[in-house]
């Protein structure tokens, strides 16, 4: 099991009356989410960041660290999230049947 540490900014919107919370991660600009609660934010951005970590590992791409300074615009919230992930890299060699099958 590996763990990985990822700074998340969170900032509250209002639309419509409603409040809602934005998730960024700036090392990860793929990694958006957003939830009801700040709560509900962090956890969302918790279970996003499991899968674009697995999905980088698996695809043989580096995780990037965030070891920048980072920004705050006013009103947003800096959390750390914590990722645990469990990765065995099983690779399969494409044969040219499986090739074919896909053409």
């Amino acid at each position: 099991m590996n763990l990985y540490k990822f700074s998340v900014i969170v900032t509250p919107t209002v639309e419509d009356g409603e409040t809602y919370y934005q998730v960024s991660v700036p090392v990860l600009p793929e990694v958006i989410t957003c939830g009801d609660s700040l709560e509900e934010a962090v956890y969302m951005a918790q279970d996003a960041l499991e899968l674009v970590v697995l999905s980088r590992l698996e695809e043989g791409e580096s995780i990037p660290s965030d070891k920048k300074p980072i920004r705050l615009e006013k009103g947003s919230i800096l959390k750390e999230v914590l990722v645990s992930v469990v990765h065995d890299v099983h690779s399969t060699p494409v044969t040219e049947n499986v090739r074919f099958a896909f053409a």
